[in-house]
């Protein structure tokens, strides 16, 4: 079986590489062409190789040969050399622009690694090989994400649980692909489909990253919360891929990015999404993820006493809490959202939450054992739909008559 042929580029140039026994090997030759200003690379290569063999180098044994895919779309076996030898191989290589392709490789082994680490354990594959381009959105299919969170049912534990709480999944969350979709994919898939018993009569669900992220909160199963950081990072992993790709291309189109300005705030953009300490952030329709994965870090630096203030609380919260180990108060409307079955069922397994019903706050506050308090910008059953922002609140003063405020209030408990 023939591994994918994996390109990159670096100025403009095309290198050639191979995921094989859990390694990268890039194409000799490739690198060459890279380096070296010579008319014919295979011939340069070996030349070299003989010169390497005849002073007995070591390197030539870090040499292998597997088949890549050529320009003509067949596969050729090609000399290749395993990315641990690949700076050993530069340094041979008579060039001037060695120190910058070696940091440029550097920055993509990076990459590699964190890729690395997205091995799944049911068939050896990586969750990027899994996100598909569909209607324009990054997507997982509803049968991948069965086998990932090892649902006993497969499709349709996740049917069910989406049937359950279909107000959580609108459109831009998960769609049924249509029966074209689902050819043009089997064009490029067909093994994989067919494995995963889709046809045309169960037209497959895709989810979205929000509905991916939306998804492992309803899921019950024992793996769910570990995977679903594996998945989101597969993500993130694949908006980096986009986001460079984006840059490259209009940077050496001169049509978008005309000064090295417009790059430093695209740059900056792109940085907000591994900032996950900021004091004061701000999340954009469809953050969901980023949005959700803050407020449990924020969440989780109570030691003592979390305190929650959202007046349109519902059992998304409950969710959300139910791993914090101190003990939690909830302060909301007595309203239809937070439902007293659901409080009443909480409450039976887990001990740690007090509900109390006030309609004294507007805003939503999270207070950290009385000592720091956040402002949230939106309720969190609406994260995700509109912009929005969280901030730490700095004012000494105000902090500390909020938490007064709250102390002070003598409120009816559940």
């Amino acid at each position: 079986m023939k591994n994918e042929t994996i390109t990159k580029e670096y100025e403009g140039k095309t290198i050639r590489c191979v995921y094989d026994n859990n390694k990268y090997y890039y194409s000799i030759v490739d690198i060459i062409g890279i380096l070296n200003n010579s008319k014919d690379n295979r011939k340069y290569w070996n030349k070299l190789k003989q010169r390497l063999k005849e002073n007995c180098n070591e390197l030539v044994t870090k040499c292998h040969q597997l088949k890549l895919k050529s320009g003509d779309g067949k596969y050729y076996l090609t000399d290749v050399i395993e990315n641990n030898y690949l700076i050993d191989l530069i340094n041979v290589i008579p060039s001037q622009n060695k120190s910058e392709f070696i940091k440029w490789l550097e920055k993509d082994s990076e990459i590699e690694k964190i890729e690395n680490s997205q091995i799944i354990p049911y068939n050896g594959q990586k969750i990027t090989n899994l996100i598909y381009e569909i209607r324009g959105k990054e997507v997982m299919l509803d049968s991948d994400l069965a086998q990932l969170y090892q649902c006993k049912n497969g499709t349709k534990t996740i049917n069910l649980a989406v049937k359950r709480n279909a107000e959580r999944f609108p459109e831009r969350f998960m769609f049924m692909l249509t029966k074209d979709e689902v050819k043009t994919l089997s064009r490029f898939q067909i093994e994989t489909l067919n494995k995963r018993g889709h046809n045309m009569k169960y037209l497959p669900y895709a989810f979205t990253e929000e509905g991916v992220a939306m998804l492992a909160t309803i899921l019950r199963t024992e793996v769910a919360a570990k995977i679903s950081v594996a998945i989101m990072d597969a993500f993130v992993i694949m908006r980096k891929y986009i986001s460079s790709e984006l840059i490259e291309q209009r940077y050496i189109n001169k049509q978008v990015i005309k000064n090295s300005e417009d790059i430093k705030v695209l740059q900056e953009s792109f940085s907000k999404l591994e900032e996950k300490r900021k004091e004061n952030e701000i999340y954009f329709n469809g953050q969901i993820y980023d949005a959700y994965s803050k407020i449990i870090d924020i969440f989780k630096m109570a030691k003592k006493e979390l305190i929650i203030i959202d007046g349109y609380a519902d059992k998304t919260l409950l969710d959300m809490i139910r791993e914090i180990k101190v003990p939690v108060k909830i302060i909301c409307y007595k309203n239809k959202l937070l439902k007293e079955l659901d409080i009443r069922k909480y409450q039976s397994q887990y001990q740690n939450l007090e509900v109390i019903y006030s309609n004294l706050y507007h805003d939503r506050y999270f207070i950290i054992d009385k000592e720091e308090v956040y402002h949230c910008g939106t309720s969190i059953n609406k994260i995700g739909n509109k912009t929005f922002s969280i901030n730490i609140l700095q004012d000494k003063d105000i902090k500390k008559l909020l938490i007064k405020k709250v102390d002070n209030n003598l409120l009816p408990k559940v």
